[in-house]
């Protein structure tokens, strides 16, 4: 893994979480129907490959980190599905840590994401293929820049099915549809929010810090995704 520019690595991992870190309403990144743009990663062990070399099988990519609680809780349903389903590739984008803290620091060195990654299997029993994104977060912005978007690709390399926040039911059902050489453009997936438990687990292990900064944005995270009702995202 190459090391990045300081300033960029810095102005994309931030110190502290807030709400002009990311857009809140829709997904940029590649679209439904476009090729899904190639990158490379590390893996856990250092060796470096490129998305395109799992070209000839279905690829289920999400992104993650250890201090995204919505990721924490979609990693036993997602484990459950690779079991299930192995006919396709199910990979994890470790990208910038979503609510970093005292204890789970915004990464400055390549080691020190890597040490990161290797906390979800070590904690979490993640177990996914886990490719290390750059400290740039190169590969995470060609996919929305979100803290736990899904992509569904095809054998072919092309984007069937994508969602803002991993909804495993949905990728289930596309994934099924993928399989079965259907149009899997048209599955809808919903929010489902990280429970309480798992979001106060994961911020108190990244830090008070990443407690404290949660705290501060939740009004306008509630508002921003459940309107009328009180619910916990992140």
């Amino acid at each position: 893994m190459t090391q990045q520019p300081r300033s960029a690595a810095f102005d994309y991992n931030y110190d502290h979480f807030g709400l002009d870190h990311r857009t809140m309403d829709h997904l940029e990144g590649v679209s439904i129907g476009e090729s899904a743009p190639d990158f490379t990663a590390t893996r856990l062990d250092g060796t470096s490959v490129t998305l395109s070399q799992f070209r000839g099988k279905p690829v289920v990519l999400e992104t993650g980190s250890v201090s995204c609680p919505m990721y924490v809780s979609r990693v036993e349903p997602m484990n459950a599905l690779a079991f299930r389903y192995p006919d396709a590739e199910f990979l994890v984008l470790y990208v910038r840590e979503a609510h970093p803290g005292q204890h789970i620091n915004a990464h400055r060195t390549d080691v020190q994401k890597v040490a990161a990654a290797r906390m979800v299997v070590d904690t979490e029993r993640e177990g996914r293929t886990i490719l290390v994104d750059d400290l740039q977060g190169t590969a995470h912005r060609l996919y929305g820049a979100m803290p736990n978007t899904v992509h569904v690709i095809d054998a072919d390399g092309t984007v069937v099915f994508r969602a803002m926040w991993n909804d495993p039911p949905a990728v289930e059902t596309a994934l099924r549809k993928v399989l079965a050489g259907q149009d899997a453009g048209t599955v809808q997936s919903r929010f489902r929010p990280a429970g309480m438990a798992t979001v106060l687990r994961v911020l108190r292990r990244a830090g008070w810090r990443a407690v404290w900064d949660f705290a501060i944005a939740f009004p306008r995270l509630a508002r921003a995704h459940l309107p009328g009702r009180t619910r916990v995202v992140t």
